[in-house]
């Protein structure tokens, strides 16, 4: 069993969010900060987590808008592939839910099963599904303590215990000096952390602290009760608050890991808040690494990032953007399926794509640093690299900064490829402006952006740069232009050339942009279609 979907309404700054959770991969949220990224994590696992929902206190933030009397109930339902537990009359259900001020009244908060009639699971039910949520502050020392009966460690040591009272109870009995050796002598203590040791062998380097175990009280009640954690460097115990924030996700998660391995019957709901934090950019290609390792052997994990390292292709239909329209939380998730469709209807023949071999499409053909566009809120989409670093130059000088603007520019690395990633941000909802050369083939250039621009006629000299409400072309290329249009430019390149020792065009085009007095008169006239484009994004 696993958790299938999620709908959140009138929850802080949440208006309705739907999202499907893929199988054997991750779900990735990303937007910018203050989108509301955090608030989907906080439903989830205000629905799932350890305390028991409906005693979970709704403070003023928590309505949406932070309008209680105009929003009085909030919604959380969460469906699972198969009944997470059965009534007294033999009914299975397979969606829980949970409304803070059912039917509008207030403090009425109703556990149900989706159509507003109570249910009563139990606690051994709630388990079978449970979240984990490891938040921006990475504290695990509450996962790893007896203070909640849901706490993993309560978790584990229940089901060791159950396993310890069939056969081992007589011989616990005698001497409580013999527990050590007998939960050593137990395939279910000893298989886990067999596991927990194996699945933090791949760890970052640097990763210098461990799990340890002992036994400090004796519990008749519960013999794995006498078990605790602690943090260990070297010989040396550590208190928890000394791992670092990659070391304290990555052993909480190799935990849950090692836990399903060995317990089969249950599954976790991980989530994890910023998983990039404090993390250098190896180490955050190594725990992305790790996370769709945990979900292919079927652990369920949902993040939310302000990383490209953790978007990835691969995983299309689990990745969801979240942004913000008029103060409320917009989430975009594309299955294969819509995004084949948005394809078909910008002019792809229909023979050319379909939802089997889309995903793969674009995960062969997209590179991570094309993906930082996921991040911005304007996207402008070059064919090459002298366009990339120039053009940054050129509009920073004209008073258009990328950054203040959420603007970044995307090398596609060929003209060709610009409709295929055009269509990939389109069908996210990000803005796109495409800037490229027309080769003097006004013939192939139409071909390249059927369904997508349409131009009576391409204008194929080379003095001449076309620009438009949402691109721009060059008659020739990017730099016969600039050649044409500014009177030094060919002695700049030789005098770039011979001074810095710079033989790229790429080279060549932005040192030329950082130290040559005049602006391209172009550069001005795309800066204002950029503004006109975030204006009417914003409205």
């Amino acid at each position: 069993m696993r958790l299938e979907a999620i709908l959140i309404k009138h929850y802080r700054s949440i208006e309705r969010v739907a999202l499907k959770l893929p199988q054997n991969k991750p779900l990735v949220l990303f937007g910018p900060n203050n989108a509301g990224k955090s608030n989907i994590l906080s439903a989830i696992n205000r629905l799932l987590g350890e305390r028991y929902p409906t005693y979970i206190e709704m403070l003023e933030s928590d309505y949406f808008k932070r309008n209680q009397s105009e929003y009085p109930t909030a919604h959380i339902t969460a469906k699972f592939t198969e009944p997470l537990f059965y009534d007294n009359r033999g009914n299975g259900h397979d969606i829980i839910a949970v409304s803070y001020g059912y039917n509008g009244q207030a403090n009425n908060n109703l556990l149900h099963d989706g159509s507003g009639n109570k249910i009563y699971p139990t606690n051994e039910q709630r388990s079978a599904c449970q979240s984990y949520l490891i938040d921006a502050e990475r504290n695990i020392q509450s996962a790893f303590n007896y203070s909640s009966s849901y706490s993993l460690l309560s978790k584990f040591s229940k089901k060791i215990h159950e396993a310890l009272s069939t056969e081992h109870k007589d011989e616990l009995s005698q001497a409580f000096n013999q527990i050590t050796a007998s939960f050593e002598q137990t395939d279910e203590f000893s298989g886990f952390f067999n596991r927990f040791s194996e699945a933090l062998k791949g760890a970052v380097k640097g990763f210098v602290h461990s799990l340890a175990v002992d036994f400090s009280a004796y519990d008749p009640n519960n013999y794995a009760k006498s078990l605790r954690i602690y943090a260990k460097e070297g010989d040396n115990i550590r208190g928890f608050e000394e791992f670092g924030t990659g070391e304290q996700q990555v052993l909480l998660m190799a935990f849950v890991k090692a836990y399903m391995e060995v317990f089969t019957g249950e599954n976790f709901v991980l989530i994890i808040e910023e998983p990039e934090a404090h993390l250098h950019p190896l180490a955050q290609r190594w725990l992305k690494e790790y996370v769709v390792d945990m979900c292919s052997s079927g652990i369920q994990v949902i993040i939310s990032t302000h990383s490209s390292e953790f978007i990835d292709a691969e995983y299309l239909d689990g990745l969801v953007r979240v942004h913000k329209e008029g103060g409320v939380t917009k989430a975009i998730q594309l299955s294969a399926q819509q995004l084949c469709d948005f394809c078909i209807g910008s002019g792809v023949p229909e023979n050319c794509v379909s939802p089997e071999n889309i995903v793969d499409f674009y995960s062969t053909k997209l590179f991570s640093d094309q993906l930082k566009g996921m991040f911005a809120e304007t996207i402008i989409l070059v064919e090459g690299a002298t366009e990339y670093f120039a053009l940054p130059v050129y509009l920073k000088r004209s008073g258009y900064s990328l950054a203040e603007h959420g603007t970044e520019i995307v090398n596609c690395r060929g003209k060709d490829a610009i409709p295929l990633y055009w269509r990939l941000f389109k069908a996210y909802g990000y803005n796109c402006y495409a800037i490229f050369d027309c080769d003097k083939n006004a013939s192939k250039t139409r071909d390249v952006f059927n369904g997508i621009f349409c131009e009576e006629e391409w204008d194929t000299e080379t003095e001449n740069c076309i620009v438009r409400a949402d691109y721009a072309y060059f008659g020739k290329d990017f730099e016969s232009y600039l050649r044409t249009a500014i009177d030094d430019y060919t002695s700049m390149e030789q005098n770039i050339s011979e001074k810095y020792h710079i033989s790229s065009k790429p080279g060549k085009a932005k040192a030329i942009a950082q130290h040559i007095e005049e602006i391209p008169h172009f550069i001005k006239d795309i800066a204002d279609k950029l503004l006109i484009i975030e204006l009417l994004g914003q409205n």
